[in-house]
């Protein structure tokens, strides 16, 4: 500045804008480092992708193959997901338990019924009853009922802020 030297000045000024731009990407950067940081520490869950998948349940393999449908056809498949995390998160169902597999089945036929009936359509075949199969109407211990509630059920004991076991109570009289 003081020989008066324009080009030099111009240059330095060129130098201050160029590091002042690149300490606020470095800045930016540092925020969304911190911020994956906090993410990763807030979800313990997320697992490494270097680590090998868990075997599905057997349970569960049992059920897709009894389910060809699952797999094949997307929109079912898909909605098989939507319930199982409803079932697991909302409702409070065992994954590895009968009911839960029953309960599935049950919101899929009753959420596609128009699939089902033409598999019933196909096999007109009378049907009769295994020999481990009895004509009563409870396989529940004597005194214990279980009541299943349906979604609409669920959703108003939602609302209500009323827990499922007494609103199933209720249900059940």
């Amino acid at each position: 500045m003081e020989e008066n030297d324009v080009d030099a000045m111009y240059e330095a000024q060129q130098n201050i804008s160029r590091i002042a731009l690149e300490e606020a990407r470095l800045a930016q950067i540092k925020a969304q480092r911190e911020e994956q940081a906090k993410f990763v520490q807030a979800q313990p869950q997320a697992k490494p992708q270097a680590q090998p998948k868990p075997k599905p349940d057997p349970k569960a393999e049992q059920w897709a193959e009894k389910n060809t449908w699952f797999g094949q056809d997307q929109m079912m498949t898909y909605a098989a997901f939507g319930l199982h995390k409803q079932l697991i998160e909302e409702e409070g169902f065992d994954p590895n338990s009968d009911e839960y597999y029953n309960e599935l089945d049950n919101r899929i036929r009753s959420e596609f019924p128009h699939k089902f009936q033409e598999a019933q359509k196909k096999s007109n075949s009378p049907r009769v009853a295994s020999a481990g199969t009895t004509a009563s109407k409870s396989s529940s211990p004597k005194g214990r009922r279980t009541v299943k509630l349906t979604a609409s059920q669920i959703a108003i004991a939602k609302r209500l802020n009323v827990p499922l076991e007494e609103y199933a109570k209720y249900v059940k009289e």
